[in-house]
């Protein structure tokens, strides 16, 4: 940036967030005071931020010389020099509006943030009168589709509800239909056919009610100042000058609303509390910044601070730009609780086992406790292996014959059961059960009877004294019963 300053008096208009600083003609400083004003006022009014703020404020020096391409970031302002001959440039609009929308809005859709700088790049301002939808030099879809939505009259007033939605985070779709009562798909054919069409109609939007030769008034300004606004370099006593010189605690401090500063403090930060919280408050100033706050849930995460990891995540989940990247927030987040919950139930099942080996350690000791005690009652015999086989041992009474198939029905008549028992396809025996407490069941799986036909026929052997009973119609008593 760089411009002749001559000896003369300077004058300050200010109307916050802007000032313009002049030593030429102090009317024309006013009407550039007044275009920026009118500028916010419009964005305000279509998007419902009706008082837009900057983060930076924003300066401008008319004098004579070249007029900057672009406003440029340096002594914590947004500075740019216009000549004194010139207005305010489409270029600087556009940059004021994304300055606007980086500083106010949620994150958007490229193509509705693209087209909102492009609407407003074009802005015309004649004292309270601004006109909206000039011709860009190269029309895109994106301008096509903002066009239509402020030109329109149908629109005009219901853009800033899907600018809302939008801004929340909303679905595209659900936006549309909730802010426009049209879908998506519809607003772009409209948009296409402007695109194609010849005709470009505007808008003359009522701006701000303010009189510029009147209300805003003259302040004394110093070439000093002006100097130092136009250095390439930003001062030793300003946040961006601090930020050069890595002193982010100072440069936090002097401006505490700025992310910048907290999320470099807390990349350096090693305390996992004080890293927590430095990274939470950048986030929280950095509601756009998708980026952020994804790393803002995965130090949470592994932390194990999960109701803050899953905050953080929807936090990243608004900031995405389009629906793809919000799928893969999306994506990520959920492999990442899957696997924790995973971990978790790994942790559940080992501390399971851990007890059930504790448990077992437990009853072998005591069982080794009464094999001693035993051995010592025993006269000194060595106590009985715990490892060695018992072998079952059954003093009921003992079958003299077998018979093996499988259990199909047992009835239950009483205190007796008689069971059928299919010995091969389409001959079936019958055995009873006089008093089922004295015989023995051996065998896996359930070890029970179950009355009335099984469910599933259960392979079975059973070993039974030989006595015909007719009325019972059954060819012995049962002695033991085997499941293999």
């Amino acid at each position: 940036m760089a411009a002749t300053l001559a000896a003369a008096d300077w004058t300050l208009y200010r109307s916050l967030p802007f000032e313009v600083q002049t030593d030429r003609d102090k009317k024309h400083a006013r009407e550039v005071l007044n275009h920026l004003d009118q500028l916010r006022w419009a964005f305000g009014q279509i998007t419902g931020k009706l008082e837009p703020r900057t983060l930076w404020p924003v300066k401008v020096i008319v004098t004579r010389g070249p007029t900057s391409p672009q406003l440029r970031l340096v002594h914590d302002a947004w500075v740019g020099t216009l000549d004194d001959k010139s207005d305010v440039p489409p270029a600087w609009n556009a940059q004021l509006a994304r300055i606007f929308i980086e500083d106010n809005l949620g994150r958007m859709t490229p193509e509705i943030e693209n087209g909102l700088a492009d609407i407003l790049s074009t802005a015309e301002v004649s004292g309270t009168h601004i006109i909206l939808g000039q011709p860009v030099p190269k029309p895109t879809l994106d301008w096509a589709r903002m066009h239509v939505l402020v030109t329109n009259e149908e629109y005009r007033g219901r853009v800033k509800v899907l600018i809302a939605n939008l801004s929340k985070g909303i679905d595209s779709g659900v936006a549309f239909r909730n802010g426009l009562g049209k879908s998506a798909e519809e607003i772009e054919k409209e948009a296409q056919a402007q695109l194609a069409s010849k005709t470009v109609p505007t808008f003359d939007m009522s701006g701000k009610p303010v009189n510029a030769q009147r209300d805003y008034q003259a302040r004394e300004a110093d070439e000093a100042t002006v100097k130092a606004l136009l250095k390439a370099e930003s001062g030793p006593q300003t946040a961006l000058g601090l930020m050069a010189v890595n002193d982010f605690d100072a440069a936090a401090k002097l401006k505490p609303e700025w992310a910048e500063p907290w999320k470099l403090m807390a990349a350096l930060e090693q305390e996992p509390g004080k890293k927590a919280g430095l990274m939470k408050k950048a986030a929280e100033l950095s509601p756009r910044d998708g980026k952020l706050w994804t790393e803002f849930a995965l130090l949470m995460h592994s932390y194990n601070r999960f109701a803050d990891a899953d905050k953080a995540w929807a936090g990243a989940e608004r900031a995405a730009a389009n629906v793809q990247e919000r799928q893969q927030i999306r994506a990520r987040r959920e492999g990442l609780v899957a696997a924790r919950l995973q971990a978790e139930e790994d942790a559940r099942r080992e501390a399971k086992l851990a007890e059930e080996r504790e448990l077992q350690r437990l009853k072998n000791e005591a069982v080794a406790r009464i094999r001693e005690a035993e051995g010592k009652f025993n006269g000194g015999k060595a106590a009985l292996d715990p490892d060695k086989k018992i072998e079952a041992w059954w003093d009921g009474p003992k079958g003299d014959a077998k018979i093996s198939g499988r259990l199909i029905r047992v009835d239950c008549l009483g205190k007796q059961l008689r069971l059928a028992v299919q010995v091969e396809p389409g001959k079936t025996a019958q055995l009873l059960v006089t008093d089922p407490g004295k015989i023995a069941i051996e065998g896996k799986g359930e070890l029970t009877l179950g009355c009335g036909p099984q469910r599933a026929a259960r392979a079975v052997m059973i070993e039974f004294i030989q006595k015909m009973d007719p009325k019972m119609n059954t060819v012995g008593e049962v002695a033991v019963i085997r499941f293999p």
